[in-house]
């Protein structure tokens, strides 16, 4: 069975959405795995009427012999200053596939993505876009016809239900927790930067410029003073050695409401291993509770060799991935130089 490859235009918004849903229910993780959790609100028709519109969207649908629409891909490029706290955990001239920019028939996904991303990646090339992302749901559904165009996963985004206080960590001798707030913005900024420079090491290797370090130094001045929002500072003998800062997180399609976001998470490496982090988040996790918060979502680097145990053990369970690939720099030269 051929797959043709069609523009994906306005009229088509609504089937793509459609085909959206049910690809998205079939991806998403056996309901035996995720009896605990509740999907988010936003649906292909809210995701793609936005995407559709946004500057720069190259989309494409494919269609099969009878001219029925069968998937779709759409990207966006992403363009990031030097001094946008983002670009320390993305390329700044990249492209990005979000939530709702695909759908795949069942039992060819691989091939009917890899004529999308012929067609879709071409453009991208010649605007100069060689690093490419996709957000996908967790599952081997979901991933593999990615996986088999050479995209792998870089960032973990998961999620964790919100309980009632039950036991509480043990103590941590001469450890004092406390609130945050507008006048701890130095403090929080500081760490908060720190935790993102540790990025430049092994086996992550993400470059943080300085203009975005001092710009994430200063990201969280309205947060602290959002009473929505809940931030905590650790200290020992006068010396602050972590914290924790909390904001509401955006709904979608793998993020329910009443959800609220880890933004940010430390502990001086000195102080790492007592169980600093854990009294912390316990901390965070009481006031999520008490504040009708019931999930909590954190992102982190799948290649770090500390949060990719760590955030599972607190019992984070992922729910989606930001996948990558970086294309040979030398393809964007000039014919013949490559």
């Amino acid at each position: 069975m051929t797959v043709a490859v069609a523009p994906l235009t306005t009229e088509h918004i609504p089937e793509a959405a459609q085909r959206y849903d049910r690809w998205f229910a079939r991806a998403r993780r056996p309901l035996s795995q995720r009896s605990w959790l509740a999907d988010g609100p936003v649906r292909g028709e809210e995701l793609l009427g936005k995407l559709h519109t946004a500057a720069g969207f190259e989309g494409c649908r494919a269609v099969d012999g009878d001219g029925n629409l069968i998937g779709h891909l759409a990207a966006i490029p992403v363009d990031l200053s030097a001094d946008d706290p983002a670009a320390l955990h993305t390329h700044p001239r990249s492209a990005l596939v979000p939530h709702g920019g695909h759908a795949l028939p069942s039992g060819r996904e691989s091939e009917v993505l890899r004529a999308l991303y012929v067609t879709v990646a071409a453009r991208l090339v010649a605007d100069r876009r060689l690093v490419h992302y996709a957000w996908v749901p967790a599952g081997e559904t979901a991933t593999a016809p990615w996986s088999d165009l050479g995209f792998g996963r870089e960032t973990v985004h998961g999620l964790m239900a919100v309980k009632p206080r039950g036991r509480q960590p043990r103590g941590v001798d001469g450890l004092g927790i406390r609130r945050a707030g507008p006048g701890d913005l130095p403090q929080i900024g500081r760490m908060a930067a720190e935790s993102s420079r540790r990025q430049r090491e092994a086996a992550i290797f993400q470059p943080q410029p300085e203009a975005g370090l001092a710009a994430l130094r200063l990201r969280y001045a309205d947060t602290l003073a959002d009473p929505r929002c809940g931030a905590w500072i650790a200290s020992r003998r006068g010396e602050e050695i972590g914290m924790v800062l909390l904001h509401p997180a955006v709904a979608d399609p793998v993020v329910p409401e009443s959800c609220v976001e880890l933004a940010e998470a430390y502990v001086a490496p000195a102080a790492r291993g007592e169980g600093i982090s854990r009294v912390l988040l316990a901390t965070a996790l009481a006031w999520a509770y008490d504040n009708g918060h019931r999930y909590m979502a954190a992102r982190w680097p799948s290649a770090s060799p500390s949060a990719a145990g760590h955030w599972p053990a607190f019992g984070f369970r992922a729910v989606a991935y930001r996948l990558s690939r970086t294309l040979d720099p030398r393809i964007g030269g000039a014919p013949g130089t490559f």
